[in-house]
């Protein structure tokens, strides 16, 4: 590469990422979407409610606190994620942007709307 082409790389911007949002799923019922833990033991619960899309964070017995979402990472916790208690729609598009889902190991649970305290 010459001088030119490398000032010319610089210039090129990375393509802003495009954040899921409520318009990317078909399914827009209100429900738990992500359900996991953070390293801090801290619940993490992302879920549907009256057609928009929460995030939010808390430990045991206390009230969550909702996080602010700029890029699809910001969905994932930094531990793990519980896979029957999160939704196929919303994980298969974090996958098609090729975002990694740090599940545990399946365990059998009855079927709820929402799996974590909502806002």
């Amino acid at each position: 590469m010459n001088k030119e082409q490398f000032d010319k790389l610089k210039g090129i911007e990375k393509a802003k990422e495009q954040v899921i949002t409520i318009d990317d799923l078909i399914n827009k019922t209100n429900r738990t979407l992500l359900y996991g833990y953070t390293c801090e033991r801290d619940t993490w619960h992302v879920y549907i409610k009256d057609n928009k899309i929460f995030a939010v964070i808390y430990k045991y017995g206390e009230s969550p606190k909702e996080m602010n979402i700029f890029s699809n990472y910001c969905y994932i916790p930094d531990k793990r994620l519980y896979p029957e208690t999160c939704d196929y729609e919303f994980c298969k598009l974090l996958k098609d942007k090729e975002i990694d889902l740090p599940f545990t190991t399946w365990q059998d649970r009855p079927e709820k709307q929402y799996y974590g305290e909502l806002l």
